[in-house]
Order: C-alpha cells, then structure tokens, then sequence
C-alpha cells in the first residue's frame, strides 16, 4: 500500500530551519538544524528521490505555505484556538 509523505518547513527562532514529515497514517519524524533554507529544500529534494523509489509521493503538507513557517507564530496560533474543552 503506498503511503502519502506530507513536509512542512518551519523557520525556528534561533534562525535555523527544520523540516516535519509525516508519513501516513502516523509517523511524524523531525530534522532539525539546517542552516539555510536552501539547505532544507535541498534535504526535501533527497527525501523526494528516495521515497520516489518506494512509490510515495511527497508533497508540502499546507501548500498555500510554499516557504517556510515562522514556528514562533505557529505556536502563537495554536495556543489562542479554541479547544474541544472550550
């Protein structure tokens, strides 16, 4: 069965890039500590090729965020929205 490989940039406060994969249904893995931006799109294009050979397709995970997403208001985000307890 082939599984879906979705990505998300993020641009970390410290000025370092990380990108997050989920493989479906539940894997989520991390990679941290890419100096550039450049250099984390460069680490995706290697991700794409090899789960090409595997047959999963790769594909930004919000693409109407074609760039990388300021973590801070990410999280910013996330802590104001409403909750099922609300």
């Amino acid at each position: 069965m082939v599984r879906r490989v979705n990505y998300q940039m993020f641009d970390m406060p410290d000025g370092r890039f990380s990108v997050t994969v989920t493989i479906e249904p539940d894997k989520t893995m991390v990679r941290t500590g890419f100096a550039t931006q450049a250099e984390a799109s460069a680490w995706v294009e290697g991700l794409r090729d090899i789960m090409a050979a595997l047959g999963a397709p790769v594909s930004l995970a919000f693409p109407e965020y074609p760039g990388s997403l300021p973590l801070n208001e990410v999280l910013a985000f996330i802590r104001k929205a409403p909750t099922d307890a609300d």
